[in-house]
């Protein structure tokens, strides 16, 4: 028996909404007292509403080959080092797990050539895609990456904002973007509790899920809960 493209990609976001919501949970308990941890599990356990389904804003990612560039300013891979590979990597994985017929670089070399290549952000876009092989980029442009509110490194409350572009370098204008975006997302979700107990490997990781979920959502028909669909840190 097969499983068709949609079916599949069902199944995938519902395992990843689920496992979004456990990771929320523990995350967020340590922070509670008895009766508000209560309260929350209660919350997240029981008023998750139907499911609505989300269109593309994008489609022109199927079916080709794609490269995601992630670029940073100094003073993001300064404090993070390896934030260009972990958002390259966890974008990449998850354009790779959902768009159809879709053939992703993998982030490892991407983030090679961007080392070998300095100024690699001052070349055209078309010029890039042709020594990376690729019909399409990905370009996300990171102006915030952080794991802790500002001025208290004993709060986590993490935050990716960025840029996300999309170029087609088969088309007419192969140096304009043909799709952008702002994306911005926070762990914990506004309106909970900053977790006071926690460590920077579980918000960053829980970060990147987010961050990862939003940006690939914009490139295929997918499955949200009403209340994801409804957070002001989602865009």
């Amino acid at each position: 028996m097969t499983m068709d493209t949609t079916e599949f990609n069902t199944g995938r976001m519902a395992r990843r909404t689920a496992l979004l919501g456990v990771l929320g949970v523990l995350a967020v308990l340590p922070a509670l007292g008895g009766c508000e941890a209560a309260g929350y599990v209660a919350n997240v356990v029981g008023g998750g509403g139907s499911d609505i389904k989300v269109p593309a804003e994008y489609h022109g990612l199927e079916g080709q080959s794609v490269a995601v560039l992630v670029d940073a300013d100094q003073a993001i891979l300064f404090g993070y080092p390896l934030a260009q590979l972990e958002v390259g990597q966890r974008v990449s994985d998850e354009i790779a797990g959902n768009v159809p017929g879709v053939k992703v670089v993998d982030a490892k070399q991407i983030v090679d050539f961007q080392q070998r290549n300095l100024y690699w952000n001052t070349k055209l876009a078309s010029d890039l895609a042709k020594r990376l092989n690729v019909t399409r980029l990905v370009i996300i442009d990171l102006s915030d990456y952080r794991m802790h509110e500002p001025g208290n490194v004993n709060l986590w409350k993490g935050q990716i904002s960025a840029n996300v572009g999309v170029v087609e370098a088969d088309s007419a204008t192969p140096n304009d973007k043909a799709y952008s975006t702002l994306i911005t997302v926070s762990y914990p979700p506004r309106g909970s509790k900053e977790i006071l107990d926690s460590d920077e490997r579980t918000i960053r990781l829980a970060l990147l899920d987010l961050f990862a979920h939003q940006v690939t959502g914009k490139f295929y028909e997918h499955l949200e809960s009403r209340d994801d669909r409804g957070r002001p840190n989602s865009n």
